[in-house]
């Protein structure tokens, strides 16, 4: 088992690799979409891909940015109400097709946000309607079925940590300041 365990990490890293080589100026972008708003970047999800974009929420919050969580589905029953117009949002989907997640495109670009997609499927809705597109495509799962978020999730996750660490540095945010975001320890 533990070998099995090493492959999937291996492979995990593998996808990470591949992921940050295809990196472009998307990415600086985006980093200078959110380093220029002064307000909130909304983050959103849906399944494992909404628990990314809660992980990716934190961490900004507590390099220095300020972001909200929004669930994909619960945006269209009364969560839009954390959105401002002009927020730049950062949708995270593995397809960049799912209906909760595509639903939303029109009213945020309606509302003059700036659209980042963390997707892995280039060919979908999300893709081509965001402004800024990162790839966390992967050449497939770690799982023997091909079918569990896995390396895809990891590069997803990787992808919004590196949002999160350039926006830290180009904000200078220092020791001090996490300190301050993390009274409890």
């Amino acid at each position: 088992m533990r070998e099995q365990g090493k492959k999937v990490m291996a492979f995990a890293a593998s996808q990470m690799h591949l992921a940050a080589a295809r990196l472009g100026v998307s990415f600086e972008q985006a980093i200078d979409i959110i380093l220029q708003h002064k307000g909130n970047t909304i983050v959103c999800g849906i399944g494992k891909s909404g628990a990314i974009a809660q992980k990716l929420t934190a961490t900004l919050c507590s390099t220095g940015t300020r972001a909200i969580f929004l669930h994909a589905a619960e945006a269209v029953h009364g969560d839009l109400g954390v959105y401002t117009p002009g927020d730049p949002v950062i949708l995270i989907s593995k397809s960049g097709a799912s209906p909760e997640m595509v639903r939303l495109l029109p009213w945020f670009r309606e509302n003059g946000s700036a659209i980042i997609a963390i997707v892995g499927n280039l060919n979908s809705p999300l893709a081509d309607h965001a402004d800024y597109v990162l790839d966390a495509s992967v050449e497939r799962e770690s799982d023997p079925l091909n079918l569990a978020p896995t390396a895809s999730s990891s590069v997803s996750m990787a992808l919004g940590d590196g949002l999160a660490v350039c926006l830290m540095e180009a904000r200078k945010f220092t020791a001090e300041d996490f300190a301050r975001n993390h009274p409890g320890g």
